[in-house]
């Protein structure tokens, strides 16, 4: 009778020292700035914000995560040595996920980084498989789009505007996941042409400079040359409109005259062929220096001086 009674009181004295155990166990701590979820046979069942709190071990299991602290995620390097007071910071480049095209086919190794909290716990933890990777995919993909929409010289110049442009835009991406997340900034590190492609480069570069030079003197050639052939061909095309019109005045007045003739030749054809003979000859002789007139009808070539000169006849 005595063993089974020492029994008994073993059996509820280990049930009360589990139950103790269990009760001084299951309280936990929810720290300032942080969300924990209570899960019930693997089910989220509660959410608790900071404080001193009890869950029972046996069934219940508790998740927390600061939704306060800043994140930061290396995209395109990686730190391989934090600095210190004494050492400073050292970086390896990651060019499988840095280097992307641009805009005009130009290769750049983009470094950046990006800063995240988290909003949601339930979704950040449970609604999303491997959050951080998916995070880092679209952020890689939004990053890309923007660099790809760019040419060289406008990726290298503008990295302040590619920030701008890309935090809303992964924000966006990472909303439609409904991951939890809040993208709190993006900081474009550095953006560079590779040193593999920095000779080509230089030679498209140089290319550059130098067609600038020769249309810059082109253009100087046509200021110089155009209006002076401008000019020319302003000056030839009066010259071309004053013959024009003098032709065409001094062909009027020949056809005036013709006319005056002919109308005098159908009344009296005989005297205007007379006048118009006296009027040749008239013509003709006025530039002779010696001027005759000549008679053979007796068979003796007679001569009549008409410039004032002694002739001589019977010649």
């Amino acid at each position: 009778m005595k063993r089974k009674v020492s029994v008994a009181l073993v059996v509820v004295i280990a049930v009360v020292a589990i139950a103790a155990l269990t009760g001084v166990s299951g309280f936990y701590r929810v720290g300032q700035g942080e969300e924990a979820l209570v899960l019930t046979f693997g089910r989220v069942t509660d959410h608790k914000g900071p404080g001193l709190l009890w869950y029972c071990p046996l069934i219940q299991e508790v998740k927390a995560e600061s939704v306060t602290t800043i994140h930061t995620m290396e995209y395109g390097f990686r730190t391989t040595q934090a600095g210190g007071t004494t050492v400073g910071a050292q970086y390896a480049d990651n060019t499988d996920e840095g280097v992307m095209l641009t805009g005009d086919n130009s290769i750049v190794q983009v470094e950046a980084i990006y800063q995240y909290t988290i909003s949601d716990v339930k979704e950040y933890l449970y609604d999303v498989d491997d959050p951080l990777t998916t995070m880092h995919l679209a952020f890689e993909a939004v990053l890309r789009r923007n660099i790809q929409s760019r040419p060289l010289d406008d990726a290298l110049l503008n990295k302040e505007e590619i920030e701008r442009q890309v935090l809303p835009d992964f924000q966006k991406m990472i909303d439609s996941y409904r991951m939890g997340v809040t993208i709190r900034g993006v900081r474009i590190q550095n953006i560079s042409v590779p040193t593999d492609v920095t000779a080509a480069y230089e030679d498209v570069n140089n290319a550059k400079n130098e067609k600038t030079r020769k249309l810059d003197e082109a253009e100087r050639y046509q200021n110089e040359v155009l209006p002076a052939a401008r000019s020319r061909a302003y000056q030839t095309l009066q010259s071309a409109e004053s013959y024009r019109a003098d032709q065409v005045a001094k062909a009027t007045a020949e056809v005036s005259v013709f006319k005056s003739i002919y109308e005098k030749y159908r009344f009296a054809p005989q005297v205007t062929r007379d006048r118009l003979t006296i009027e040749t000859l008239e013509r003709v002789l006025s530039g002779a220096d010696r001027k005759f007139i000549v008679s053979g009808e007796d068979g003796t070539l007679k001569l009549l001086p008409l410039d004032g000169e002694k002739g001589e006849t019977g010649l």
